[in-house]
């Protein structure tokens, strides 16, 4: 499988909207991003039946960017209910995305960087450090990094440059313009899919669809 649901808020109270589509869609996807909106709205709760409901990847999108105490300090309390946490790479590693790193590791938990975002302010700051930010990951390793859909000549270089072994996560489909498959094409192992799946009327349907793109994606591109 190669999609990862990515959700960043729900319409009710006690976050059972969430809940519904995910017992829908879990056994269809590798992953699940949530989103800060989200976790700010829920307690721990609502993580804890989001675990029970889908035992796959539960990735964190915390995009942290402190110093390493910090950021130890604010995964500690989601380290019973999730597999990976995003951080931001323009922090550097001493003191800062070292420490982060360690602790995941001692918690079974993988560290995900951001190599790139999907939005065009990207290309103002981290586009230009493109460089900059492969050396920090190559140095890192971690598990994965995030790479945008919406620019894939980024994900080829950064496939490039920094093997197979950290995978690449791609957001930007579907309502940001990229289609299904293209960020594969170019080297992504994962799409991530946020609101052309929650917002769809049939969340389930619209998850086939993307899937069946995916693969339509990919056969075309091999051609």
């Amino acid at each position: 499988m190669t999609l990862i649901v990515a959700i960043d808020k729900s319409s009710t109270n006690d976050g059972r909207d969430v809940l519904e589509v995910l017992d829908k869609i879990c056994n269809m996807v590798v992953g699940v991003k949530l989103g800060m909106p989200l976790l700010l709205k829920h307690d721990l709760n609502l993580l804890s039946n989001i675990r029970k409901i889908c035992n796959g990847n539960i990735v964190l999108d915390l995009k942290l960017a402190d110093i390493g105490d910090v950021m130890v300090e604010s995964v500690e309390l989601f380290k019973n209910y999730a597999d990976s946490v995003i951080a931001h790479s323009f922090i550097g590693k001493k003191d800062g995305i070292d420490k982060l790193k360690d602790f995941l590791d001692k918690n079974n938990m993988k560290l995900i960087l951001v190599g790139s975002m999907s939005h065009r302010g990207s290309e103002e700051i981290y586009d230009k450090e493109i460089d900059n930010i492969i050396n920090i990951i190559n140095d890192v390793k971690p598990w994965g990094v995030v790479l945008p859909a919406t620019r894939p000549e980024i994900i080829k270089t950064f496939r490039s440059k920094i093997g197979n072994e950290i995978k690449i996560l791609s957001p930007g489909v579907g309502y940001q313009g990229a289609k299904p498959g293209t960020a594969l094409c170019y080297g992504a192992d994962y799409e991530i899919v946020g609101r052309a799946i929650m917002n769809a009327p049939d969340p389930k349907e619209a998850t086939k669809i993307i899937i069946y793109e995916q693969k339509r994606g990919m056969y075309e591109c091999k051609k």
